[in-house]
């Protein structure tokens, strides 16, 4: 069950990652406390936390390598070097994605899909 669950947020950074990284959309993410305000990330946030979210899957990648190897064996200080420079890359994307994004209020919510009314040909 661990291991589905690893794969599967593997999977999900990987995939949000490049999305984010070839994409850059522009998107709002309210707060915790007040969802009445939040952070709106610009294409250079967006595009700075794909790059933490693809350095994350890159993490998960060299984890589950080992974890599931044949002859399970300690990795080697390179390989731990690596890690510990890619924890500290995701971190400092992260932190620069959240500073670049602006604190604003959140946009005033969508309606649904308007409905032609058939007598008159206004919108309901």
């Amino acid at each position: 069950m661990l291991r589905a669950f690893l794969v599967m947020m593997f999977v999900l950074c990987a995939l949000c990652g490049i999305y984010l990284l070839a994409f850059a959309p522009e998107f709002f993410m309210p707060a915790r406390d007040d969802p009445a305000s939040g952070r709106l990330f610009g294409p250079l946030a967006a595009r700075a936390l794909g790059a933490a979210l693809a350095s994350i899957a890159a993490l998960a990648m060299i984890f589950l390598r080992h974890q599931y190897a044949e002859a399970r064996r300690y990795p080697s200080p390179t390989v731990q070097i690596i890690y510990f420079a890619l924890i500290l890359l995701a971190l400092g994307l992260f932190n620069l994605s959240l500073n670049l994004a602006e604190p604003v209020p959140a946009p005033p919510a969508q309606s649904g899909p308007t409905i032609p009314n058939p007598e008159t040909g206004l919108s309901r």
